[in-house]
């Protein structure tokens, strides 16, 4: 009896389904290296509002009064100070009361990437 070899080559459909796996994992790796890299911007510019928010109310701290935090414009000191470094920055300062204490402050910092607002805020209480 003669015994008939396989051959020892890849069919074309063996090929082509090959190819079709190693593009999906590729493709898969570089939608994973994508995302990636914009949730990093996301985070350093967060990290970066947040710097930028810890930095107010540390300078209000060295003020002498609650009266002269209530009385400061916060949205010029922190354009004097260079703060506004992330795409149309704004640094807002609100009082609950002004006159109260301690006094309820909550610093937000807002900025536009991409067409899309995004800000951080930070609350706490001063007393004096």
């Amino acid at each position: 009896m003669i015994k008939l070899r396989k051959p020892a080559g890849m069919t074309l459909a063996e090929i082509l389904i090959a190819v079709f796996v190693l593009s999906i994992g590729i493709l898969s790796a570089l939608m994973f290296f994508t995302s990636a890299m914009i949730a990093t911007e996301t985070a350093r510019d967060m990290t970066e509002a947040t710097t930028h928010a810890e930095y107010t109310l540390e300078e209000m701290k060295t003020r002498s009064s609650l009266a002269n935090i209530t009385g400061t414009n916060w949205v010029s000191w922190a354009s004097g100070a260079s703060l506004n470094t992330l795409p149309s920055e704004t640094v807002t300062v609100t009082f609950v009361n002004a006159s109260a204490d301690p006094l309820d402050i909550t610093v937000t910092v807002g900025w536009t990437k991409k067409g899309r607002s995004n800000n951080v805020a930070l609350r706490t209480e001063m007393h004096k």
